[in-house]
C-alpha cells in the first residue's frame, strides 16, 4: 500500500457512490495506489465517507466496470488495480474521441491539419527506428493495394494497415495513441473525396514513403509523404469546390463504418 494517505472529499447529497468512484478514479490515475495494490475495503470506504457498505460497494461496482480495477474472493481477496490493457484502453478511448468528435465542432480542416503534423513525425522516426518485421508489414498493404478492382472498404482497409504499421515503426506509443484520434474519424472525412482519389496515385505514393523508410531516409520519408499530402489537399479542394476544409465540421459529415472501424487502436482512414 502507497504511503500516502487516501483523503475522501465531502460528498455532495446525490449520486454518493457515482462521486465515491470518481475519487478513488482520480486517486489511482495520479498515481496514488499503482496496479497491483489493494484498495481500502468497503467498510473502511464506506467509515471514510460516511456511507452504508452498500453505497461504497455500488462504487466499487462502478469502478469496476471501467476496468481500472478487479476484485477477489479469499482470505487475501479484496480490490486491486488492475494492470492497464492496451487493447482495452485504446477501445475505451476511441469510443470517447468518436463521440467527442460527433458532439463537437472539430472542422476538417483540424483533422488534416494534426495527421499532417503527426505523421510527419512518425514517417521521420519509422525511417531512422523500423525493422526489418516493420518494413514487412509497411509493405505489405502497399502491394495488396494495387487491385485497384477491389471494393473500396477493403482498399481503405488497407490504407488504413498501411498508415498503423508506419505510426507502429516510429516506436512512440504516444505518438501511436494520437493518431489514432485522428484515423479514427478517417471514414467520415473521406467521403467528402473518396469517390475522386486515383488509386493508382494514391499506391506509388504509399510505395515512395515506403521506399524512404526503407533506405533509412528520414528527409526522403518526410518529402514523400508531404507530397501524398499535397496531392490530397488538391483532390479534395476540388470536391469541396467554392467550401473552406475549415468551414466543413466533422459532425456534419456521415458516419462510415467499414470493416476497419472495429480495430482497437486505430479507426480508419483514406490515404
Amino acid at each position: 500500500m502507497t504511503e500516502r494517505p487516501f483523503v475522501p472529499e465531502q460528498l455532495e447529497r446525490k449520486d454518493a457512490s457515482g462521486q465515491i468512484a470518481r475519487q478513488l478514479r482520480r486517486a489511482i490515475s495520479s498515481g496514488l495506489w499503482s496496479p497491483g495494490e489493494r484498495l481500502p475495503s468497503e467498510q473502511e470506504l464506506a467509515d471514510s465517507f460516511d456511507v452504508s457498505r452498500a453505497t461504497a460497494r455500488e462504487a466499487l461496482k462502478l469502478l469496476s466496470a471501467t476496468g481500472l480495477v478487479h476484485s477477489s474472493r479469499g482470505s487475501n481477496g479484496g480490490t486491486f488495480v488492475a494492470v492497464p490493457d492496451t487493447e482495452a484502453v485504446a477501445e475505451q478511448l476511441s469510443d470517447s474521441i468518436r463521440l467527442w468528435f460527433r458532439a463537437g465542432n472539430v472542422s476538417l480542416h483540424d483533422v488534416d491539419e494534426a495527421r499532417w503534423v503527426l505523421e510527419m513525425h512518425c514517417v521521420d522516426l519509422a525511417a531512422r527506428r523500423r525493422s526489418e518485421e516493420d518494413l514487412a508489414a509497411i509493405s505489405r498493404p502497399v502491394e495488396a493495394s494495387r487491385d485497384f478492382e477491389m471494393d473500396i472498404a477493403d482498399w481503405l482497409d488497407l490504407d488504413l494497415e498501411f498508415h498503423t504499421a508506419i505510426t507502429k515503426a516510429a516506436k512512440n506509443q504516444i505518438l501511436e495513441l494520437a493518431m489514432m484520434s485522428v484515423h479514427l474519424m478517417r471514414p467520415a472525412t473521406n467521403t467528402v473525396f473518396v469517390d475522386q482519389l486515383d488509386r493508382e496515385t494514391v499506391t506509388n505514393q504509399h510505395e515512395a514513403i515506403y521506399l524512404a523508410i526503407a533506405a533509412g531516409d528520414p528527409e526522403g520519408a518526410q518529402k514523400a509523404f508531404q507530397q501524398h499530402v499535397s496531392y490530397l489537399d488538391d483532390v479534395r479542394r476540388t470536391a469541396l469546390a467554392d467550401v473552406s476544409a475549415s468551414e466543413v465540421v466533422v459532425s456534419s459529415l456521415p458516419e462510415v463504418r467499414h470493416s476497419a472501424a472495429r480495430r482497437p487502436i486505430a479507426g480508419s482512414g483514406a490515404s
